[in-house]
């Protein structure tokens, strides 16, 4: 059970979370931050949930409301985050150029995106690596590429030795790191176990997005919302600046909640879309209109299945939880797809992945006897989990 203090700290949390909290939020923010009384607590679930200089953003203009030394430490994470996204997108133009000129399709995603596409500041969306979504035909000249700028894989891509060119599956997606920089690269458009039955429709409708003195190739941004939905919840939604994403372009002028419907229905992703523009609507009431939201809602055998596994109270009070296997947005789809032979085969390879790449992910010899090890955790983990739910519950 939160106490009244956890449920404040959310609650500010929530509003803080968004470059503007909206009208008539002001006066909440300002007497919910004077009820904190453990800051070092309160800056490290800011941190944990990604939107540290989110919370800078909305108090700074009050300094009354927080303690000097508090506001002070998130004015100075703020510019550190300022400094280290600005020095990111320095490094990454000439690899950017280098794509644009060799005419590759390689979108960037994202919080590399987001921070330039729908922050007023990109200080305030921290990012770690830069994600990109690469068309599979292209990944043979963009590796070349990466090569010839500087770029090697990291030893920890999960995609096992380069030479071994594993399947272009959602189960490898490769870091490339120059220096400092890491750039990580997806080669299906959604992030599931399936193909985009759109492929080359998708590519052709990208737009050009600035970065510093060149551009980087986005995909459409009713795609770029759906894939964020999906992300979100391959992490049980566990970061709430991930929610604030898909609140933001979901309110982005101009959007096409058609495509996004068909998008979501061509894809078979309905549930996962839906669940995640629910569950942003929830925090901030009227970020989607009611219109695609009943569109998108799935039957009722999924809808149970979604609460259930993300309890929307839980989600909105931010409370700790254990995080579902990534996969999960696949089961959905697999659900939505109504194949038997399909889900047989899906679920093969997700529980069963090859050895060599179970090996190079666990970073383990490929005849060592602790890989199968590796495949019985794969199949009890989501029985774990459901495990530590029901007794979370009672």
């Amino acid at each position: 059970m939160h106490s009244l203090s956890e449920h404040s700290l959310a609650r500010l949390f929530v509003l803080c979370s968004r470059p503007s909290p909206g009208p008539g939020a002001r006066e909440e923010v300002l007497r919910l931050a004077g009820s904190v009384r453990d800051w070092d607590r309160a800056l490290g679930k800011a941190e944990e949930e990604g939107i540290l200089p989110l919370l800078y953003w909305n108090l700074r203009d009050d300094p009354g409301a927080v303690p000097a030394a508090v506001l002070e430490t998130l004015r100075r994470s703020f510019l550190r985050n300022l400094a280290r996204n600005t020095q990111v997108y320095r490094e990454m133009e000439f690899f950017l150029e280098s794509v644009r000129r060799a005419g590759l399709r390689v979108a960037l995603t994202k919080g590399g995106r987001l921070a330039l596409d729908i922050y007023p500041d990109i200080a305030l969306r921290p990012f770690w690596d830069v994600d990109f979504i690469v068309h599979p035909s292209d990944w043979p000249a963009l590796k070349k590429t990466l090569g010839g700028i500087g770029y090697t894989e990291a030893a920890d891509s999960g995609g096992g030795p380069a030479a071994a060119d594993p399947p272009l599956d959602w189960t490898y997606s490769p870091y490339y790191r120059k220096d400092s920089l890491f750039l990580e690269f997806h080669f299906t458009s959604l992030g599931i176990h399936f193909r985009s039955r759109e492929e080359d429709g998708l590519w052709s409708s990208a737009g050009r997005l600035s970065v510093r003195g060149t551009e980087a190739m986005v995909l459409p941004v009713e795609h770029e919302l759906c894939y964020l939905c999906i992300h979100a919840q391959q992490h049980s939604y566990q970061r709430l600046v991930w929610l604030s994403d898909i609140a933001e372009l979901a309110l982005r002028p101009g959007l096409d909640w058609d495509r996004v419907l068909r998008i979501s229905r061509a894809e078979r992703v309905k549930g996962p879309v839906f669940y995640g523009l629910y569950l942003a609507n929830t925090l901030w009431p009227g970020a989607v209109p009611p219109g695609p939201l009943a569109e998108l809602l799935p039957g009722p055998v999924e809808r149970a299945g979604l609460r259930f596994l993300w309890p929307e109270a839980a989600t909105a009070a931010r409370s700790p939880a254990p995080a579902w296997p990534y996969y999960m947005p696949s089961l959905f789809s697999i659900w939505e797809r109504k194949s038997p032979g399909l889900a047989a085969r899906t679920l093969w390879g997700i529980l069963f992945p090859p050895l060599a790449w179970l090996a190079a992910n666990c970073g383990l010899p490929p005849n060592s006897l602790r890989l199968y090890s590796r495949y019985l955790d794969r199949i009890l983990r989501p029985v774990l989990t459901a495990a530590k739910r029901f007794t979370a519950d009672t």
